[in-house]
């Protein structure tokens, strides 16, 4: 147990994440659909009971997890089922250490994405000694791994139990969704010509889950319309960007209409003049003037919305919404028929967002649509760009997107690694100063393990007496004190986290709740002993000196106040300056009157003198 402690609060470790009870009703026995590919299933199984680990390869979306839920659930060599849990790594390189042992658990560990650099060259021969110890003692690994990063001279030892994993058939997949969601009266609809072509392409098991819900949710039998809809409007958006020009006199150019398209679906809904600002500034992207004659010259601004097929309700612009999800799927259409120039296309979608004279709202828009292309494409770009380019007054709205999207149950694990990466790996201020403010906010309250090992990476990165820092702390103490506790006590023991733990131990001293937080702790023995040694430190770290006066300075204040105990501080405070080569600092607050011995840090000062001499008679003595 303290060594699963230590791995948490301190260096890289891999959290135990319950799988949910909705995830494994995909893959019983009524739901599940096996492999198209005769026989994969039953060798992966034969692997996982012989080796105690079974790596499935295929490409995210396939169905991969589905299946290594199934695995784990079907095993049949335990006295009883196992228990589940999704495995989050937070790690530098992937280390078979980091792998919770707990006999009676099924892990389920996506490595997908691998950190930058090669696992070490250790790491497939002790993969295969963890599984076998695994199946002596009772617990089983499924390993998710993208055919294109699972390679290697460290993945020769893992190919006797690798098994290739096949997408289920479509059909027989959607067919088994739809008696699911209790529309099992639609099944027949899928024997219609319409069908055809999808079911000759036999798309993955989350396309397909897709088209499920397209037709459960259907309100009539439109079939081709939902076709279309699961194509993602392919053929509406490529007449809509493809159209001929010139068409006639004050039409707008065939460039200009494109990019009244794109800034519509990225403000779907939102303001019509925001929708033109955004085209415009696509078009000042791309060099193209948008001076005032150059404005004026073009088409009118309804007729370039009408070009672009969009409607307007009011104030608000709207692409045709009786062809739900379009916006989401132009801009997917965007992303992949232009890959080249996918840096460009960031830096205009965020520059929308960033735009003070776009309305909250809109930008609000923009931000959400931006973090659903990257969720559904997991383009670390996208995420990657919203975390740099909104800043100042804007850097809110990346923080209530980012926050929503780490706490959802589909993407959130993609978003947590990816708040990781920044907080761990060298990072701009603004992103740094981004990911302090998600981990202080609902995330912190919610997953408070998660915030606080991101918080301290970057603290890592932040300043002596950082003001969002300080923040997130305050939050967090109010809202989760033990667990803020327990995880600053680890990182304060730790010398290798030393800046990191002063930078965060400063930023609770920094705050009324924090130091209260700090003094009430400081009554157990060890805390006291963390408070006494983390101030002395601070005290001899340069960079951190006009922060620790400023809010030494402050203490003082507040305990004159009556706003924290003075005895308290003065007792531990003493202990802090007892030794004489920390008192210099204390010259500052000398007064020329003769009230100084009488306040706050005289006497800190004569009780620092009183217990120095009573250490030094007792040596003597």
């Amino acid at each position: 147990m303290n060594q699963e402690v230590n791995n948490f609060w301190k260096g890289d470790f891999v959290r135990q994440v319950a799988i949910p009870r909705g995830d494994l009703a995909a893959c019983s026995e009524h739901r599940f659909v096996v492999p198209r590919d005769p026989g994969q299933l039953e060798e992966a199984s034969r692997h996982l009971a012989s080796q105690g680990v079974v790596i499935l390869s295929a490409s995210p979306g396939n169905g991969r997890r589905t299946a290594a839920l199934r695995l784990l659930n079907t095993l049949g060599v335990t006295p009883r089922p196992l228990e589940l849990f999704d495995l989050e790594p937070e790690w530098s390189k992937p280390s078979i250490e980091r792998l919770p042992k707990i006999g009676g658990q099924g892990y389920v560990l996506d490595l997908s994405e691998l950190p930058e650099g090669d696992p070490d060259g250790r790491f497939g021969r002790d993969l295969a000694n963890y599984g076998n110890d695994g199946r002596k003692k009772g617990w089983f690994l499924v390993i998710l791994a993208s055919p294109k990063e699972w390679k290697g001279a460290w993945v020769e030892p893992t190919l006797e139990f690798t098994v290739g994993l096949s997408s289920p058939d479509a059909k027989v997949l959607v067919k088994s969704e739809l008696r699911a969601r209790s529309s099992g009266d639609r099944v027949e609809w899928l024997d219609d010509p319409v069908f055809t072509g999808i079911w000759q392409s036999n798309p993955p098991a989350q396309e397909s889950r897709r088209l499920a819900r397209i037709i459960a949710e259907a309100k009539q039998r439109d079939l081709a319309k939902i076709v279309d809809e699961f194509r993602g409007w392919h053929d509406h958006i490529e007449g809509l960007l493809n159209r001929r020009e010139p068409r006639g006199q004050g039409d707008p150019s065939l460039l200009s209409m494109r990019a009244t398209v794109w800034a519509g679906a990225l403000l779907h809904g939102g303001q019509f003049r925001s929708v033109l600002k955004a085209a415009d500034a696509l078009l000042e992207e791309l060099e193209i003037s948008r001076a005032s004659a150059e404005v004026l010259a073009d088409a009118t601004s309804s007729r370039r919305l009408a070009a672009a097929k969009i409607s307007t309700y009011g104030e608000q612009a709207f692409h045709e919404q009786d062809k739900h999800d379009l916006a989401p799927a132009i801009l997917q259409n965007l992303w992949e028929e232009f890959p080249t120039q996918r840096e460009l296309l960031r830096s205009w979608a965020v520059s929308v967002a960033a735009d003070l004279t776009v309305p909250e709202e809109d930008a609000r828009r923009v931000t959400k649509m931006l973090l659903h292309l990257a969720t559904v494409r997991r383009d670390g770009d996208i995420l990657d760009s919203i975390g740099t380019g909104l800043v100042g007054r804007r850097r809110q709205l990346a923080v209530e997107a980012l926050t929503a999207a780490a706490l959802d149950s589909q993407i959130g694990a993609y978003v947590r690694h990816r708040l990781y990466l920044w907080a761990r790996n060298p990072s701009s201020e603004e992103t740094i100063k981004l990911v302090t403010e998600v981990c202080g906010g609902e995330l912190g309250v919610k997953k408070p393990g998660i915030a606080l090992t991101r918080l301290r990476w970057a603290a890592g990165q932040s300043p002596f007496g950082s003001r969002p820092v300080t923040e997130a702390l305050r939050r967090l103490v109010e809202a989760r004190p033990a667990e803020v506790r327990e995880a600053v006590g680890v990182w304060l023991d730790d010398d290798k986290l030393r800046i990191q733990a002063l930078v965060v131990f400063l930023a609770l001293a920094s705050s009324e709740s924090g130091a209260a937080f700090l003094l009430r702790n400081a009554e157990e023995e060890s805390d006291r002993r963390r408070f006494v040694e983390a101030w002395q430190q601070l005290l001899t770290t340069e960079d951190a000196r006009e922060a620790v006066d400023s809010q030494l300075t402050k203490w003082g204040e507040l305990a004159d106040r009556g706003a924290l105990r003075r005895d308290a501080l003065v007792d531990l405070l003493a202990d802090v300056y007892e030794p004489a080569i920390y008192r210099n600092g204390l010259s500052r607050f000398f007064a020329d009157g003769s009230d100084f011995v009488e306040s706050f840090w005289g006497q800190v000062l004569t009780e620092a003198i009183v217990r120095s001499k009573r250490r030094r008679e007792g040596r003597t003595e």
